[in-house]
């Protein structure tokens, strides 16, 4: 038998195998690693490897735009870009222009201020057109009375036909705890959108409720500050039909303290699949039987509740945290198993209070 020497080197490696490789990385750390070890890597890595860039520091900003971006050959396989910090995100898209990224399916922009500049507007207007954008992400510093950009970016989202035609995650958050609510433009030819999780940071309890016939495919949605200063004068389409969201299966809200039962009430009737929801409110909501009546009526698919007390508006009553534990303290409750913590201040006084159970089969 004849000795035979079998040697394997990396260029045997099947260009299958090496997407397959290169999946476990991002953008920078694949250049940084695998770029100019050969001619091979180098042609899979600019005709043929998805890449999704994740900018974190100056140096990874410089290095995508200035060394990677130029080797793409085949730009379509650009399929994620996220800034996390904020760089120069106008120069980068003009430099780079949103037609050469045109299999872009994850956007994530951060601005450390407002985003209300002629750049984000032009912006907006070239990414509403992406054919295969299904995720974006927006961070603020905070949001100014008349932002311009923001105000188009909602118009373009719930209005326009032809804008945003793929996005189903939308994640707007803003830095500043104390913010004017944002303002849905609303008209008679507001479009249905393709949205399946929506995260916003305020907006009125009737803007809400006028957005909710625009999201019809929505499982999802977070507002971090929900004001109830709904006008019941006004006649709102949906709130006298049998209108329902049968997808979505999580609600995270934060009421303000002119929140009523009726208020959660209307919400609860639009979303009868719900599975999870998590809610932060006063303690002007802290009534036990009222949450058994409603979770019992409108929410029989809930497995996962959890609501956190705490006093907003320093004129309304301080419970006692032995109220609320009577309250929540029926067989409803209990057969739950509900969990309820209380946080007091230096002179045993309640300050908040969490009450939660998870359901399991």
């Amino acid at each position: 038998m004849s000795n035979t020497f079998l040697c394997s080197t990396i260029e045997d490696l099947s260009v299958e195998l090496w997407c397959e490789i290169f999946e476990f990385f991002d953008a920078n750390e694949l250049y940084h690693t695998f770029d100019n070890i050969n001619s091979k890597i180098t042609s899979i890595l600019s005709e043929i490897t998805p890449l999704y860039f994740n900018i974190i520091t100056i140096r990874d900003y410089n290095f995508t735009s200035n060394v990677i971006l130029p080797k793409v050959t085949n730009r379509a396989n650009i399929k994620s870009i996220k800034f996390d910090r904020e760089f120069q995100i106008e120069e980068f898209f003009t430099r780079w222009s949103f037609n050469t990224f045109n299999q872009l399916h994850c956007l994530s922009l951060f601005y450390l201020g407002e985003m209300g500049c002629d750049c984000s507007y032009m912006l907006l207007e070239q990414l509403s057109h992406l054919t295969s954008l299904d995720s974006l992400h927006i961070r603020v510093g905070w949001i100014p009375n008349h932002d311009r950009s923001l105000r188009r970016l909602f118009q373009l989202l719930f209005i326009e036909n032809d804008a945003f035609p793929t996005l189903k995650q939308l994640v707007f958050k803003c830095n500043q705890d104390r913010i004017l609510h944002l303002q849905i433009p609303t008209t008679t030819t507001m479009k249905q959108t393709n949205l399946e999780l929506l995260t916003l940071p305020c907006l009125n309890l009737t803007d809400f409720l006028q957005m909710l016939s625009c999201i019809p495919y929505i499982r999802s949605i977070k507002v971090n500050r929900l004001y109830s200063d709904l006008d019941r004068t006004i006649s709102i389409p949906i709130l006298s039909s049998n209108f329902i969201l049968q997808h979505c299966v999580y609600l995270n809200l934060s009421f303000d303290y002119h929140t009523i039962f009726d208020d959660v009430k209307l919400l609860l009737k639009i979303f009868p699949k719900l599975n999870r929801i998590k809610l932060l409110c006063d303690y002007i909501l802290s009534n036990g039987d009222q949450w058994e009546t409603l979770l019992t009526e409108y929410c029989c698919h809930l497995r996962n509740f959890q609501i956190n007390f705490h006093l907003q508006y320093h004129f309304f009553d301080r419970p006692a945290s032995t109220e609320i534990q009577n309250s929540f303290s029926t067989i409803f409750w209990l057969n739950r198993n509900v969990e309820i913590k209380h946080n007091h201040n230096h002179n045993q006084q309640l300050l908040s209070s969490i009450v939660r159970f998870k359901k399991y089969e």
